[in-house]
């Protein structure tokens, strides 16, 4: 790869010629504290997981239009754009719509579990992000189900000592306008924080792929006594975007830019509302308690369910509405021990979700000489296709010990018992029955962690599991008898600092078991089962290195392999091929200049191997390189900011699969990436 080359020699150089000299806390990043690891404060050395923190500092600096930009930082982590703020994800997993993530705001889940959604990013205010934190691989021993391949959790904008207030505005060549507010004043009693995002965006690279998305988030701050202190926010988001969806490879190779799509959709409402308490009894001694309410509303006319007919100009699909309210209600109380040098933490959860979904059939004409969807009408007489509701119940309880064996080593011990109630109630005819279903499980998390000055180590074993999503159990003529998806993750880390650079690692064993797919039965009919199971296995590592007071040097990487074991899919055997969407390798360094006081910029290059579009290993796609160069200006309380993305306007998918047939038919989805972009920004901060 020339470009890596290229790189590698510009370190060489810059180090050659750089002042060694060591400041004090270059990184601190030994120093960070965390709140993901327990859900309360913690130290990073003491967290026996991997763990990586994007602060607020990076946040401010980076002035990134979506979260993709900060996340694909991060080793093992990335998240394809789709278009319009949708997304996948990869984090010690292939990349995926799978739902094998849990998205949190300040520590709690965004979405009810069996309700997970492949965009859910979309649920998040941006200039609302005030830190983010990230742990790769299973941490459902605390945070419960879909915490296998990763949490996410967004930590949001804290009510500012002094009063703040700033505007900020960004557009770049592909269409898109953002504009920024945020306001916050502290008084004696707690204080307020309001940001708010207006995002527009219009003629893109793609036709047919307009967005927009407004959003507001307020928080209030209360502090009831010296002791008893506590929050409450309500966020509200309104989505709304066009549904190009994928090309195919003949427009892909073409490099066609035209849609099929003149019609579809995917709107989104969003309403969450938070009451947080935390009592302090004594220094030895705290309580918190959350109450959350979700509202959320996603109406689609969606690009996946358009299917052929017999007729060549005659398609069918679908609109669809899915609607849910959930109450959860989040217990956590700590103690600490001193004479054991340890804390003690205990937990209960309880979500509580009503969700109903209807779906309405439509006709759909297709002009085959300009190759585009043109109208739909609904299915006379009745276009119903379907209408449910279902109740979810997930109470939880936890157990998270963290010890003392001596000044440089440290246990955590974690155990959590979820048990899922799912009553599903058919409002037509037909469909799957009406029934009610139980899944419950235990979740163990061991981990020892060695820290002595500026070098550490960690082992950890964790599980993480997944119940059946909604979709999964429900969309068939009897509902099938699903277990939850288990994995089992080993894993060993380390980290150090030596005067000017800063290392650390994860290495790390993931086992999937009871994995559902779909297992064509006897009679011909796909009937989801727990039938698949895959091995991860992959190395994450970082490197930071200060060259000089001007220059540092970021390097962020993952080696990783993906395999299936007692694996068929479409009745084809796959035990030990590649999982497909799942490069072996993962690579972006940084290069920041530090020109003066006012003016800095970077260098990033991002790397992504080949690796297989289909399960078959017949079919791979080559990977891509893209390079971004950044330019950011101080002056007094504006900051202005020039970015180049993709220099060197590679041409390259996000996301690229191919389908298989067992009759020899295949499908290709290429997701087409952003050419070269030039963004342009402006912030006033009091």
């Amino acid at each position: 790869m020339k470009l890596s080359s290229l790189l590698l020699f510009a370190f060489l150089g810059l180090t050659m010629v750089g002042n060694s000299q060591e400041q004090d806390s270059i990184f601190k990043l030994l120093n960070t504290v965390i709140v993901t690891g327990n859900k309360l404060l913690q130290k990073r050395t003491e967290a026996s997981i991997a763990i990586s923190v994007i602060s607020h500092q990076t946040i401010e600096k980076a002035n990134a239009a979506r979260i993709d930009f900060l996340l694909n930082k991060v080793s093992g982590v990335y998240m394809p754009t789709i278009g319009g703020e949708q997304h996948m994800m990869s984090i010690r997993q292939p990349i995926s719509l799978k739902g094998l993530y849990l998205y949190l705001e300040d520590g709690l889940p965004i979405r009810t579990s069996g309700l997970f959604s492949s965009n859910a990013l979309i649920e998040i205010n941006t200039s609302n992000i005030h830190s983010i934190e990230l742990i790769k691989g299973p941490a459902s021993a605390l945070y419960g189900a879909e915490a296998i391949g990763g949490v996410i959790n967004f930590i949001s904008s804290p009510v500012p000592t002094t009063k703040l207030a700033s505007i900020s505005g960004q557009l770049n060549s592909t269409g898109l306008k953002k504009l920024e507010l945020l306001y916050g004043k502290p008084n004696p009693k707690g204080g307020w924080m309001i940001n708010a995002s207006f995002t527009n965006q219009k003629n893109g690279i793609l036709e047919y792929s307009d967005y927009n998305k407004n959003a507001i988030s307020i928080k209030k701050e209360f502090k009831f006594s010296k002791k008893l202190t506590g929050y409450q926010t309500l966020q509200y988001i309104h989505y709304y975007t066009q549904m190009t969806g994928s090309v195919d490879s003949i427009h892909f190779v073409k490099k066609d830019f035209s849609s099929l799509q003149s019609f579809t959709y995917r709107k989104l409402a969003v309403l969450r509302w938070r009451q947080n308490f935390q009592q302090e009894w004594n220094s030895n001694s705290i309580t918190q308690f959350n109450i959350l309410y979700r509202n959320n509303t996603m109406d689609q006319n969606p690009t996946y369910s358009i299917a052929s007919t017999a007729k060549s100009n005659k398609f069918k699909g679908q609109i669809n509405s899915n609607h849910f309210d959930a109450f959860v209600f989040d217990l956590q109380h700590q103690w600490n021990i001193p004479s054991l040098k340890s804390k003690l933490i205990i937990g209960g959860y309880w979500d509580i979700t009503k969700q109903n979904l209807n779906a309405h059939y439509i006709d759909i004409l297709k002009d085959t000489i300009q190759n585009k969807y043109t109208s739909y009408t609904a299915k006379i007489p009745d276009s119903l296709l379907t209408s449910y509701q279902t109740q979810i119940n997930n109470k939880a309880i936890y157990l998270n010990y963290l010890g003392t064996i001596s000044n440089t080593l440290k246990i955590n011990m974690a155990i959590r018992f979820d048990n899922f109630e799912y009553a599903f109630n058919n409002q037509i005819a037909s469909g799957t029955p009406s029934s009610i279903n139980h899944f419950s499980h235990w979740t163990p998390k061991l981990g020892f962690t060695y820290n002595k000055k500026q070098i550490g180590a960690y082992v950890n074993f964790s599980q993480g599991f997944v119940p059946p999503q909604i979709t999964e159990i429900y969309n068939t003529i009897k509902v099938p008898y699903l277990l939850p998806q288990q994995f089992s993750n080993y894993e060993i880390g380390g980290w150090a600092q030596v005067k000017n650079l800063y290392g650390e690692f994860s290495l790390y064993q993931l086992n999937g078991e009871n994995e559902i797919i779909s297992v064509r039965q006897a009679d011909g009919v796909n009937l989801n089962q727990n039938a698949g199971s895959t091995k991860h296995i992959g190395i994450e590592y970082q490197l930071k290195y200060k060259i000089n007071n001007a220059i540092q040097l970021e390097w962020n990487a993952t080696n990783a392999k993906h395999t299936y074991y007692k694996t068929i899919i479409k009745g084809v055997t796959v035990d030990g091929n590649h999982m497909n969407a799942a490069p072996n390798f993962l690579s972006n360094a940084s290069l920041y200049f530090k020109l003066n006081s006012k003016l800095n910029s970077s260098l990033e290059w991002h790397h992504q191997s080949k690796y297989f579009m289909d399960e078959t290993n017949t079919t791979i796609y080559p990977g891509f390189n893209l390079l971004h160069i950044k330019f950011n200006y101080v002056l007094g309380k504006n900051t202005v900011w020039l970015h180049v993305l993709n220099v060197t306007n590679a041409y390259y998918s996000t996301m690229a699969t191919k389908n298989f047939s067992t009759k020899g038919s295949s499908a290709y989805s290429y997701y087409i990436g952003e050419p070269r972009t030039i963004a342009m920004g402006w912030k006033w901060s009091l």
